[in-house]
Formats: C-alpha cells, structure tokens, sequence
C-alpha cells in the first residue's frame, strides 16, 4: 500500500465517527429546536462554556503532556504515564467540585440569571470529574492510532447524547437541563466505552512517581494560562452577548454555531488523527517535512470547499430548524472561520509542540483576544449576534497568521501561504455578502462565484484528490473482475 493510501485510510477510520456525529447532530439539532426556545438554548450554552473553562483548569495541561511524552516514553510506560497524569488532574476536579457545591447559588445566578438552579450546578461539578476521565480515556484510544475504535467512540458519544436530549424534553421538561443532562450521560457512556477499549493499558500494575508527575506538570502547567487565554478568546462573543444581549440571541447564536458545527466534527476528526501521526512522523525524522507541506494543501483546500458548500445551501439547512431560529442562517457564514482556521492551524503551529516552546502559545492567543475583545464590544451592541460573529471570524485569521508565523520560525516549513489567503480574502468577501446582503439571489451567486474560485485557487490538489478517487475506483473494479 502507498503513503498515501495508508494515509488516507487512517484519516477515514478516525474520520468516518466525525461524520457519523456530523450526521447525528445534523438530525437532532432542528429537533431540539423545535422541542426548546432560543432563550433555553442560550442557558444551556452558559452551562457549556463554564464547563470548557473548569474542565482546562482541572486537567493542568496534563492531557497535553500525555499526547506530547506518549511515543516518546514508549509502550511499555504508557501505563504508567496514564495514571501518573491522570492523578492530579483528578485531584483538581475534587477540588472543583467542592467548590462548586460551595459557591453553587453564586453561580446560577452568574450563568443562568436565577438563584435555585442546583441541578444544572451539580452537573456542572459531577461532568467535569466524568469530562476528565473521558478525557484521558479517548486519549488513550486516540494514541494508540485505534481509528475504528476512536470513530465508534464518536458515534456513541453523539447518539448518547441525542438520545438523553430528546428524551429528557419530551417525558421531564422542555428546558436547558435537558440539553445538560445530554452532556453529563454522553460523556459517562463514553467514559466507559473508552475504558472498557483499552482495558489493559487501565487495569494493573502502574508506577506512581513524582518524578514523572513532576515533568507531566512541568510541560503541561505552562499551557494552562494558554487554555485560559483561549477559553476568552472563544468565549467573548458569548461572554459580550450575555452583557449587551439576551438569552434568546445567544441561542440564535448557539443554534448558528451548532448548524456549521458539521465543520468542527470534522476539525475534530482531522485533528485527533494527526496529532499522533505528526508526533510519531517527527520522533522518526526530525527533518522531513513533505507530510506537513502536503497535508496542510490538502486539509486547506478541503475546509474552504465544504465551507462555501455551507454557505451555499445555509438557507436551506436552517429551514430545517424551528421558526425562530432560521434568523441565524445570516450569522453563521463568519463562523465557519473558527474551525476552517482552527484546524490548519494544527497543522502550521506543530512547530512549538516539537521543540517544546509552549510558553508562545501565550504571546500567540493574547493579541487575537485582545483584537475579539474590541471587535465584540463595538459591534455586538450594533449588530447583535450577527457583530460577534464577524468579530470572532476575523480573530481567527489573525489568530492563525500569529500562529504560522512564529512556528515557522521554530520550525521551517514552506506551507505555500500565497494560495490560503487568497482563498481567506476570497471567502471573507462571501461571509460579507452572505451577513449583510438582503437579496437571496445575491447570496447564493456570490457563494457559487467563491467555490469556483477556491477551486480554481486549489487546482493542483483537487486534482490530485480526483485522480486517486479514480485510480481507486478502478482498483476495486478490477479487483471485483478478477472474482467474478
């Protein structure tokens, strides 16, 4: 089998679970809509942003130290390592909990505008010691490069989650706890499918040393004012939202980010596949970098493509959606720029994990939240969720470029850059058009004009990708002859 094909095939056993949840939340998301209001909605993804804070505190990195020193350490010490960088991550999540339970009517009133919410608290507090676990657990599966096994993690975790959901709405109560109560069961399912898959790497023998934890928290802890620092940076349209806004706009809002949330499945997808493979790719050669030039063309090409697809047919997906949230079709076209430049940027910032200098990760963050923070507060009091979300799109180019930037520098790769941002410039034009425009017929030309241009921009590697779907289909059919 080719580099290529093995490295296709490997992409598509961690992937196809991506698309599977893609496709799961593609059904269940106008579900939910129609069963809660947008104000509902909006309560839940307060709920959802304190968790994405607590749970970064809690790890202290040590989910990051444990994918960096995985392959370095070998498999004979992954048992080892697991439990040495899970230990005090729990002990954190304790520590959490408690606090929680303490402060816990201080905090509903701060997320939820009301004193008596002590459930949706008590979750709170509980999925973060279950997100920990989870954590690390997928981790474990994701290291070994199990795709299949990753994929069917994916899937689980989605129908779990829809199912709860649903469930919860139609036979309890039509609010924000139901979307909660999703959350906390998918993520147990999880927990416990994950476990059960690498049984032995979590059941036996293991080392506690601290040494070893010592040198976890030593790489892990300086990450943690980054995650810090990048929970603002992807929380200040919310945040800003909540203080010039309302419940039902951040639901709009939520509903906008979980329609295009199909691009962040597959930002997922593509990211806990590469992780490992480029971690691995440099342990075995330092100096070879043909796999990051070419995965960075092709992973590029790919994202701006699906997400001028997204935009051309956004119309049409947010009918599936209640009455009162199709508003949000003109606010997602900008916030497709949060995953097609989250996930190029894995691959151009990979620099700063080889050579260990996570300390840039701080410099990198800062600017673009500081940029977000001052696009948030002069547009959203305009433009409401449709300011935040141009204010977050154009953080994330910058974001990306402050990233590239100073990898390269650590680590030199020619990524060919001149192609990228002429596809950026081309789809912030469209996302423009596409916010503002009131006429449909512009809209939809505008995005059919921008999809052939990024095509013809990314002429080279379509056809590259063409030519193998072709080569490959005729390998099966000659294989299916030679049966026959």
């Amino acid at each position: 089998m080719s580099k290529e094909r093995k490295f296709i095939k490997s992409f598509f056993e961690f992937s196809i679970g991506q698309w599977m949840a893609a496709l799961i939340s593609f059904i269940t998301t106008p579900i939910t809509t129609w069963l809660i209001i947008p104000e509902e909605f909006g309560k839940a993804s307060m709920f959802t942003l304190a968790f994405n804070l607590l749970l970064n505190i809690a790890l202290l990195g040590a989910d990051q130290s444990f994918v960096r020193l995985f392959y370095e350490k070998g498999e004979n010490k992954s048992r080892d390592l697991l439990w040495n960088a899970l230990i005090p991550s729990l002990t954190v999540g304790f520590v959490a909990f408690f606090l929680i339970g303490i402060f816990w009517k201080q905090l509903s009133i701060v997320l939820f505008g009301d004193y008596n919410q002590f459930l949706p608290i008590f979750l709170l507090g509980l999925t973060i010691l279950i997100g920990t676990v989870e954590r690390f657990a997928t981790l474990a599966v994701r290291m070994k490069q199990r795709g299949l096994a990753f994929s069917t993690l994916r899937v689980v975790n989605g129908i779990a989650n829809a199912v709860f959901t649903i469930t919860y709405a139609l036979f309890v109560s039509r609010t924000f706890h139901a979307i909660i109560v999703g959350l906390f069961f998918s993520q147990v399912v999880s927990a416990v499918l994950a476990i059960y898959l690498e049984k032995e790497l979590w059941f036996g023998r293991f080392k506690i040393s601290v040494g070893s934890i010592g040198e976890i928290i030593k790489y892990g802890l300086p990450l943690v004012p980054t995650f810090l620092i990048t929970w603002l940076f992807e929380s200040l349209d919310k945040l800003a939202l909540r203080n010039y806004s309302d419940f039902a706009e951040i639901g709009l809002y939520s509903a906008a980010f979980k329609v295009v949330a199909i691009m962040s499945l597959i930002q997922n997808a593509f990211t806990t596949f590469w992780i490992p493979v480029s971690y691995e790719s440099y342990e075995n050669d330092h100096e070879s970098t043909e796999i990051y030039k070419k995965t960075f063309l092709f992973i590029s090409a790919a994202m701006f493509v699906l997400g001028m697809l997204i935009i051309v047919f956004k119309d049409v997906i947010f009918m599936l959606l209640a009455k009162s949230y199709r508003h949000a079709a003109t606010i997602s076209p900008f916030l497709l720029l949060t995953s097609i430049m989250g996930t190029v940027m894995y691959i151009t910032t990979i620099g700063i994990s080889f050579k260990k200098k996570t300390y840039w990760n701080v410099v990198i963050v800062s600017v673009p939240t500081f940029t977000n923070y001052l696009g948030n507060i002069f547009l959203v009091p305009i433009y409401g969720a449709k300011g935040a979300a141009i204010s977050t799109g154009l953080s994330y180019i910058l974001y990306f470029s402050i990233g590239t930037f100073i990898s390269k520098k650590l680590y030199p790769i020619n990524y060919h850059l001149g192609k990228f941002f002429s596809a950026t410039a081309i789809f912030v034009v469209v996302a423009f058009i596409n916010t503002f425009a009131g006429s449909l017929v512009w809209q939809i030309l505008s995005s059919l004009v921008g999809l052939i241009l990024i095509v013809l921009v990314y002429s080279n590697e379509v056809r590259y990708v063409l030519d193998l779907v072709v080569d490959e289909l005729r390998r099966v059919k000659n294989k299916a002859s030679k049966k026959a």
